[in-house]
């Protein structure tokens, strides 16, 4: 796999000139995929300079082409749309391909291009390379391995205005089926986006291979434990007799086996051929703890760890085991609770740990942002080194500039005698958690910029740099893209800390409220308390306005006061009930504020009023139902002697 030479413009129509002059290219000028790419396309005759013939194919052609890509699409849209959310800032448009390169699906910011080409990179046209010359989708359907295609290495001069990166997606039979594609604007930076697009198609890649199969056993392993879950993890299916059924690429390599070994039909290879143990071994040593890593060996002696998924559990081979207390949930496997956007989450995350990418996390007040940050740094190559965690929206302006970058002595009035070091530099060789990062001042996210750009940080009152090197994590529950809109947030520092964005749902929206109880049950040791159904009711239909961090005070409250027997309602304190009641209110509320003669101080008054009662004084919860920041909150508040 290879992707383009990035070199300059001028350079890459230098080579295609001299190719098209005397057929031949400078070594190195172009990669051998394009220049490939190039002979296949002057030897079918296509004219460089004639206009794109983009044909659309009917709309009934479409949508029996899409019929025939039912299970591609669905498992496909929502790794495109967690795509498209990662690189938005680039104003890319994602694209969906059948096997021949017909676009089955886009998605994206297509208003960056004419007509013309937002028809081209419409659903129902096709960018196979024998009617569109060189291109990513076309090419990488030839090549069969993934590649950019930037600018003037297309063969026809009408797509020089496009970069494009495209990654092939094979089937689980190791048949090409599709590619996944990002598509943009020549001037537009694309740094990492090829990356991105393997990953993502690596992902659905996955999903269909495990959605293709029926299975008993499942194992899924590396050489290396940590690769797990990860998408080079190599996953196996087995029947709980031991025969083989299926195995991905990635398992095929790492089991040495050959490509027609993954056919459902050829599964005369059983598990004991490959392993040094038979699965009923395997079965009764794991007994019913699911998901439990341990390690093999091949049966040529190479050691691996597998992860084994029961699919169809039988309890015959197993006996109970005790389940280990917790004492945290900052651990990225145990925050996996069942929750498909939660699981998402980890998954990217675990992608691009310890690849020097900063992450961003987003989500309401009380999500777990924190919990999550500290859960990347416990897996990250890092997790020996320091935890440093900053809350930007909680320390006074006038101080935070210190906080974070430290001071030499004398560097201002009320300075410690021999200065201090800063958070920055505290982080050297851990993590930096810049908690609230959307109410960092607008004067300081110029410093923080320089700082992550060069590495180094100089304390107040200094002129010494300090290099430093640390893994960063940001978190707001602001949308920094319309911070961004307004000038209050400076694009480059945005994108310099949106490496990787994942979004935290609130606890409203998640599917897994019942397994977060019995983990916040673990923690607090009691997980032999029973919940009343009426409670589980009450919990279901609550709104949680204060998230995770409510759920935990209110099971930690309810705890102490049932002592020991079942939670009942009674156990539950009558502000908390009452939010129930207050939600059902809010959601007519706007019809409740006529204006009459009232100006629209007046209007804001009440409204803060109105929802200072509501919420208990909870300040996160009056800001997210009003829509505003903190800090803006705070200021009205002030201004109204409320606070």
């Amino acid at each position: 796999m290879s992707s383009s030479s990035s070199g300059s413009t001028p350079s890459i129509l230098q080579a295609r000139n001299e190719f098209l002059a005397n057929g031949h290219v400078r070594e190195g000028a172009i990669t051998e995929a394009i220049e490939r790419s190039w002979r296949r396309c002057l030897a079918s005759g296509i004219d460089t300079q004639s206009p794109s013939n983009i044909e659309v194919v009917t709309a009934q052609e479409l949508a029996r082409k899409r019929e025939q890509n039912h299970q591609l699409l669905a498992l496909a849209r929502p790794e495109m749309e967690t795509l498209s959310e990662q690189i938005a800032h680039t104003r890319n448009v994602v694209i969906l391909t059948d096997d021949e390169g017909l676009i089955l699906h886009s998605m994206g910011s297509q208003q960056l291009f004419g007509e013309e080409q937002r028809l081209a990179l419409s659903a129902g046209t096709s960018w196979n390379e024998s009617q569109r010359g060189t291109n990513a989708i076309g090419t990488a359907i030839f090549e069969q391995s993934a590649l950019t295609v930037q600018g003037a290495e297309h063969f026809m001069s009408y797509h020089h205005s496009l970069n494009c990166s495209a990654v092939p997606i094979f089937g689980a039979e190791n048949q090409l089926i599709a590619t996944l594609d990002v598509s943009n604007d020549y001037n537009v930076s694309q740094q990492h986006t090829l990356a991105l697009v393997k990953m993502s198609a690596q992902m659905i890649e996955n999903r269909l291979f495990l959605a293709s199969y029926q299975s008993d056993v499942v194992l899924h392993f590396h050489a290396r434990p940590e690769f797990i879950g990860t998408l080079w993890e190599g996953v196996a299916m087995f029947t709980d007799h031991g025969e083989l059924v299926a195995t991905n690429r990635s398992g095929q390599f790492q089991l040495g086996l050959n490509t027609q070994h993954s056919h459902v039909n050829t599964a005369q290879l059983n598990f004991n051929q490959l392993f040094d143990m038979s699965i009923e071994n395997l079965l009764r040593q794991i007994g019913s703890t699911d998901k439990l890593v341990i390690p093999l060996r091949l049966n040529n002696g190479a050691r691996i760890y597998v992860q084994v998924e029961l699919l169809h559990k039988k309890p015959q081979l197993s006996k109970p085991t005790p389940v280990s207390k917790r004492t945290s949930a900052a651990n990225l496997d145990l925050l996996n609770s069942g929750d498909a956007k939660i699981e998402r989450a980890i998954a990217q995350v675990k992608q691009v740990l310890s690849r020097d990418i900063p992450i961003l996390i987003q989500g309401e007040t009380g999500v777990g942002k924190e919990l999550f940050a500290r859960a990347i740094h416990e897996a990250s190559a890092q997790h020996k080194g320091p935890w440093i965690a900053v809350n930007c929206a909680a320390l006074p302006e006038g101080l935070i500039e210190a906080e974070l970058f430290g001071y030499e002595e004398g560097a201002f009035t009320g300075a410690k005698r021999k200065g201090s070091p800063g958070k920055i530099e505290q982080a050297n060789g851990g993590t930096l958690f810049l908690d609230e990062i959307g109410d960092m001042p607008l004067s300081l996210q110029a410093r923080l910029l320089r700082v992550l750009q060069e590495r180094t940080v100089t304390p107040l009152g200094s002129t010494k740099s300090i290099p430093v090197s640390f893994a960063l994590v940001s978190a707001t529950n602001l949308k920094l893209k319309e911070k961004v809109e307004s000038g209050e947030f400076r694009s480059d520092l945005y994108y310099r800390l949106n490496g990787l964005s994942v979004s935290l749902p609130p606890l409203r929206q998640r599917s897994d409220l019942n397994a977060l109880i019995n983990i916040i049950l673990q923690i607090e040791h009691a997980d032999d308390v029973k919940i009343r159904p009426e409670v589980m009711d009450i919990f279901i239909q609550h709104p949680w306005p204060g998230n995770i961090r409510q759920l935990h005070n209110v099971l930690r409250t309810a705890l102490a006061l049932a002592d020991g027997t079942p939670i009942s309602e009674l156990h539950l304190t009558q502000d908390f009930i009452d939010e129930i009641e207050s939600a059902g209110q809010t959601e007519t509320r706007p019809e409740a504020l006529p204006l009459n003669n009232q100006n629209l101080d007046d209007v804001t008054t009440n409204a803060i009023v109105k929802a200072m009662k509501q919420h208990s004084g909870n300040v996160s919860a009056v800001a997210r139902q009003l829509n505003i920041s903190r800090n803006t909150l705070y200021r009205k508040l002030k201004t109204l002697g409320l606070h």
